[in-house]
């Protein structure tokens, strides 16, 4: 990884993908990442811990590849750092005998790299252009150590040793003169180390091999000198890996797209025709609600205006005889006796007493008409109150519905002008005199100038 001021391979290589994908601006480009680790002959997904026995398999589009192994897509370098540091806290580190923080599994860094030529709209979704895969494989081989004292330390170092020289078996046989003459067995499977590099090993892919010395341990380092004048000799015939169909995750994704804007496009307009059916249907029932409520209150006013006559002749009835008072108060109430209490028998008594009749019964009867006009008042105070509230709301999903359509029309207006915009690009882009190109700009600006006025 080195350090802010010298930067390692894996940032340098990081860098230089992504300042390759800057360039290609004719292109579009889609990453991801997997990490794992070859640990005692057990490959296991750094990315998630609990994958701890993945397997290899090998197909004829894939070639050889491992399964279940976590991939995250990625969009900067900072996004790979962050992952990469991730993968390195699950990794198996431990000191030994010759070394304080020595690697005790090999690692293997993947980035997988589709690109296609860039295409517009919807023939994005219908483009049958090929998908280029790329694959950058970073791979940090562990420490080669003599044998160590603690029993644990002794038998990762057997099986670190083990895959390393079946990796120099291949290569010696890789470089062997004698092989391409006649057809010889590389044992690839003798280790999922070489395993998972037969693809780059077989000669279909560009290997860099970088070994470091020391001029203290002078037999490790002669050692890892014939290791690199071995390695150099392979001879390889990088190839392009493209493919037609679906099952580049590009041409998924980009298919996606397409068809999530569509769907989009059609949920916008049915939940624009829902939301005017809702609101419509909505101002209906306010209307006859509405309807209603009138009726209901010229039925209370008239209720309210009736009961009041009614208080008021009865009290005049007080000042007058008391005997012609019981009886015109009888045959008043008879009148409106439907929907209304009959008056208390205490007012058809015959008293003797002209004030005990009106102070007892009448006045009684009275306080019960009071009552009742007090809450028919009730009533339409609430009913008013809510005619109110319904019309605000009415007049707010008006104002909300104007809004809503006023942003749907510049939206259109927009994307008019954006799809002139990039069907005048292109125009240019074809266009290759120099003076063809001047002439048109100026129709680029009036064409954008018209869009944006209508």
């Amino acid at each position: 990884m080195g350090n802010e001021t010298e930067p390692g391979v894996i940032p340098r290589s990081v860098d230089n993908v992504f300042g390759f994908i800057k360039k290609a601006i004719t292109r579009e480009f889609l990453l991801r990442v997997s990490y794992l680790e070859i640990y005692n002959e057990t490959i296991k997904d750094l990315l998630n811990p609990s994958n701890d026995n993945l397997k290899i398999h090998q197909d004829k589009i894939r070639g050889v590849y491992v399964t279940p192994l976590t991939e995250e897509v990625v969009t900067s370098p900072e996004d790979v750092l962050r992952i990469i540091e991730r993968g390195e806290a699950n990794r198996h580190i431990s000191s030994t005998d010759y070394n304080l923080h020595s690697s005790r599994s090999h690692t293997l860094f993947q980035m997988v790299i589709e690109s296609r030529e860039r295409s517009y709209g919807n023939h994005a979704a219908r483009s049958k252009e090929t998908v280029k895969i790329s694959q950058l494989n970073l791979i940090d081989l562990a420490g080669s150590e003599k044998a160590a004292s603690d029993q644990d330390r002794r038998k990762e170092g057997s099986y670190i040793n083990k895959s390393l020289l079946t990796l120099g078996t291949v290569i010696s046989k890789l470089t062997d003169p004698n092989t391409g003459k006649s057809p010889s067995h590389i044992p690839y499977r003798d280790s999922k180390l070489t395993r998972i590099l037969q693809t780059a090993l077989s000669g279909l892919a560009k290997v860099a091999v970088i070994c470091t010395i020391s001029p203290s341990n002078m037999e490790e380092s002669l050692n890892t000198l014939k290791f690199a004048s071995r390695v150099k000799r392979i001879t390889t015939h990088a190839k392009n890996d493209e493919v037609m169909d679906d099952k580049a995750l590009l041409q998924k994704y980009r298919t996606e797209i397409v068809e999530l804007k569509s769907k989009l496009q059609s949920t916008a307009e049915l939940l624009q025709k829902e939301k005017e059916s809702a609101l419509l249907a909505e101002r209906r029932d306010h209307d006859q609600q509405m309807r209603q409520m009138r009726n209901t209150r010229n039925a209370m006013k008239e209720r309210i205006d009736h009961l009041t006559r009614l208080i008021l002749t009865s009290s005049s009835v007080v000042t007058n005889d008391p005997a012609s008072a019981t009886a015109t108060l009888q045959q008043q109430l008879q009148d409106v006796q439907n929907g209304l209490p009959s008056p208390p028998a205490d007012s058809q008594r015959n008293n003797s007493n002209a004030n005990g009749l009106v102070t007892g019964g009448s006045s009684q009867y009275i306080h019960q008409q009071q009552q009742e006009m007090a809450n028919l008042q009730k009533l339409l105070s609430k009913a008013i109150k809510e005619s109110n509230e319904k019309d605000q709301r009415i007049l707010a999903l008006e104002e909300q519905l104007g809004q809503q359509i006023a942003i749907n029309a510049q939206l259109e207006t927009e994307l008019s002008v954006t799809k002139a915009e990039l069907e005048l690009n292109k125009q240019l882009q074809a266009k290759e005199g120099g003076d063809e190109k001047n002439n048109l700009i100026p129709t680029v600006s009036q064409r954008k100038q018209q869009l944006v006025w209508h």
